[in-house]
């Protein structure tokens, strides 16, 4: 199991469980990747129900008699599944990378029954804490985990997304919206270091000009196998929201969710370092932003975090560096 599914796989599948799906009933996994997701969708429907499966790489998707799975370029093909169908759909790690990503957000609405649920899962920008024996360790990580957050961010990745989507699932009419978001401190060795390692290793040559050298890059590889270290790992922000029973919004023309409402929230700022004995020792708090990018800059991959242009490879919880990857 590739790291990102150790780490988030119990949080989803928590949801799965708190919203109660049953026998017989349709799901969709948008993103699904090598389908771990999925597989707890064909277990919880059972062989009464149907799990649809989509991504633009399905070689790690196995179609079975309940599992129907579906090859798509998701910023150019629409889903393949029938308005109203659907009674849980599930987006992880998904929307923000993409360009269209209120388009979609729309079509897995309108997939929905009245009553249906979705499920939705991204990584949020928040700021970067650790710490190791030597305190230029603990610069180190701080720089090369703020450098993977800026390089997702210069590639049209929307670190803030997550937090926004309950709100505009709010103002589109959706119920019951629901947002936890997770953060647990990582030690060397662990899934979530084990992550990181994996994920400066794809980006080696951009985080090249986030002013760090090979020589760092081949050290913070190495710390993150080390069991001194502690890092706070990335924040998963996981949304779920319920369609109603009659769907109405005043006013409101078809297309693309919108957000009104959303005005009043702006992208996080770093939490302020604690105060003296609030920390653990030797810690070391991020004190700069992640560099925010307009719209217009935005490059996008698709079904991954994150992603890395020259190499093809998407780091999410289902897939790793696979060939011919990016299209």
């Amino acid at each position: 199991m590739h790291p990102l599914q150790d780490i988030l796989d119990p949080i989803t599948r928590e949801e799965l469980r708190r919203i109660g799906i049953t026998a017989g009933q349709h799901a969709l996994d948008v993103g699904a990747g090598a389908g771990s997701i999925a597989a707890s969708l064909c277990d919880l429907v059972g062989p009464a129900g149907k799990v649809t499966a989509i991504d633009i790489d399905t070689s790690l998707l196995n179609p079975s008699g309940i599992l129907d799975v579906y090859q798509r370029d998701l910023r150019t093909q629409p889903l393949p599944v029938d308005a109203g169908s659907v009674d849980v759909a599930v987006a992880r790690c998904l929307l923000e990378h993409l360009p269209n990503r209120r388009a979609l957000l729309q079509e897995m609405i309108t997939t929905l029954r009245p009553g249906g649920w979705l499920i939705l899962g991204e990584i949020v920008y928040a700021p970067v804490i650790a710490h190791a024996p030597r305190t230029a360790d603990s610069d180190l990580i701080v720089h090369v985990v703020h450098g993977i957050l800026d390089v997702l961010s210069a590639n049209g990745v929307d670190l803030h997304w997550g937090d926004k989507t309950p709100a505009i699932l709010t103002t589109n009419g959706l119920e019951q919206v629901r947002t936890r978001w997770t953060a647990e401190t990582w030690t060397g060795g662990s899934p979530g270091c084990r992550l990181l390692a994996d994920n400066a290793r794809q980006l080696h040559h951009k985080l090249l000009h986030e002013g760090l050298t090979h020589t760092d890059l081949d050290h913070f590889a190495v710390l993150m196998t080390d069991p001194a270290v502690l890092v706070r790992g990335y924040q998963f922000a996981s949304t779920t929201a319920r369609k109603p029973a009659a769907m109405a919004l005043p006013g409101q023309p078809s297309g693309l969710p919108h957000d009104h409402g959303t005005t009043v929230i702006a992208p996080p700022s770093p939490r302020p370092n604690p105060p003296a004995g609030d920390s653990f020792p030797g810690a070391v708090y991020a004190r700069r932003t992640h560099r925010e990018r307009r719209p217009d800059d935005a490059r996008s991959g698709q079904h991954g975090m994150p992603v890395d242009e020259s190499s093809d490879m998407y780091v999410r919880g289902e897939r790793v560096a696979r060939s011919a990857r990016h299209h």
